[in-house]
């Protein structure tokens, strides 16, 4: 996948904050909590780390790896009950990693012309495979998958992405 991450700014700090990831079902008795991330923002969850759910800054007590995907406790979530509590919050820190070669913050994608057949990316939607531009070309919306073979281009310099037009792909979304 090419585009990992995405910032957000708090709304009721003027410090911003970055998404990194959203709080699933809890998992055991103990507090633990699915999260959905990328796999390179786990670096910011280390243990002793500080994350914001609902502008309230938490602790991260661990991480670890689940049958599908990542788990994390907090400091002072002891219980299946707390855990419930914050179920399905979104996660934000205060700083970014660094991106790799080829990656790019979604805001920096959003508004991109799109080359050829015209029309603008709307919109990043992520997934769980991988992160797709919502391409709004006159008046219809469609997705195309952000892997190199069909986004063989993107200049943010010049304000532009190049997408491979397949049959078959670039049909409105519903």
């Amino acid at each position: 996948m090419r585009k990992k991450g995405s910032p957000l700014g708090s709304s009721s700090s003027t410090e911003e904050r970055f998404h990194v990831g959203r709080l699933g079902r809890p998992h055991g008795l103990d507090g633990f909590l699915g999260i959905y991330l990328e796999e390179e923002d786990l670096s910011l969850l280390d243990p002793g780390s500080i994350v914001y759910l609902d502008d309230r800054p938490h602790t991260v007590a661990a991480t670890r790896r689940g049958d599908k995907g990542y788990q994390i406790l907090f400091v002072g979530v002891s219980d299946r009950g707390a855990a419930e509590q914050i179920r399905g919050l979104e996660v934000f820190v205060a700083e970014r990693r660094s991106l790799e070669p080829d990656e790019y913050w979604p805001e920096d994608l959003i508004g991109l012309e799109v080359r050829p057949g015209g029309g603008s990316v709307a919109e990043v939607a992520h997934g769980p495979s991988q992160a797709r531009l919502v391409i709004e070309r006159e008046g219809t919306r469609f997705e195309i998958p952000f892997v190199a073979d069909l986004v063989p281009v993107v200049d943010i310099g010049e304000g532009y992405v190049e997408i491979v037009e397949l049959p078959g792909l670039i049909e409105p979304s519903s």
